[in-house]
């Protein structure tokens, strides 16, 4: 219950910052490898197969220029 307590509180902080235009700060790369991690921790721990992340979606470089508002465009 906890965990999912913290899933939901995550979230709503997430979608505050990106109505808030607060996103651009955000490290995409370095949020997929935490999610990678503590996904591969949650199998581990509850004895269910590892995921491989074999089609995970390219994530670009921080250094780039984004606009992950709706209707943005990247440069």
């Amino acid at each position: 219950m906890a965990v999912s307590r913290a899933r939901i509180t995550a979230r709503w902080e997430l979608m505050r910052e990106w109505l808030q235009r607060k996103n651009d700060q955000w490290d995409l790369a370095k949020a997929f490898a935490q999610y990678k991690t503590v996904v591969l921790e949650e199998a581990k721990n509850k004895g269910a197969p590892v995921p491989t992340f074999e089609n995970e979606p390219t994530i670009p470089d921080s250094g780039m220029d984004i606009d992950l508002r709706p209707g943005g465009s990247s440069s």
